[in-house]
């Protein structure tokens, strides 16, 4: 018999051979099939098993098919869906004001401490201002006239000479 092309030839080597025992037990096992492939760019063929994976189906009953004519509300997600947006709305609205009433309170705090800080700041300047008016010489001669206290009349000097004035053993400061 001629064969014209190699595919043809493949087939008709593969129809005369006689598988053995082992194959025969292993392409029960995996009934697997095997198909021709090209690599490389050349004519050769290889043969790569597939397994062929037959999956059972099992048998499922029939969907009952039931009219619907009023549908139930969903009180769950109505409820957990208000609470969200009453939650966001709180959020948006008590979270702004309670800042602000924040803030004007620190700013009220800053006011009046800057207000202290300015009367104090006054009231040591006429405190600065009463020092140096009552450390006036005219005003200390006066006060010490009232107290009896004037000028000495007679002023008496020391003299220091080289001689000791203090017994021996005795304790001396110096500058006195």
């Amino acid at each position: 018999m001629a064969v014209s092309t190699m595919s043809q030839w493949v087939e008709a080597w593969e129809q005369d051979l006689v598988p053995s025992e082992a194959a025969r037990r292993s392409s029960e096992r995996l009934t697997a099939r095997s198909q021709t492939a090209r690599y490389y760019g050349r004519q050769a063929t290889a043969r790569l098993p597939e397994p062929v994976f037959e999956v059972e189906k099992a048998a499922r009953p029939a969907l009952q098919l039931s009219v619907i004519t009023k549908r139930r509300p969903l009180w769950g997600a109505i409820v957990i869906s208000l609470a969200f947006v009453a939650l966001l709305l709180g959020a948006a609205v008590i979270g702004p004001v309670l800042l602000n009433s924040a803030s004007a309170s620190v700013e009220y705090k800053t006011a009046q401490l800057e207000r202290q800080q300015q009367q104090l700041s006054a009231a040591a300047s006429s405190l600065n201002a009463e020092i140096s008016g009552l450390g006036a010489t005219g005003r200390v001669s006066a006060a010490a006239g009232k107290l009896g206290l004037g000028p000495a009349p007679k002023v008496h000097y020391l003299q220091l000479g080289s001689g000791a004035a203090v017994a021996k053993g005795d304790t001396t400061v110096a500058g006195r």
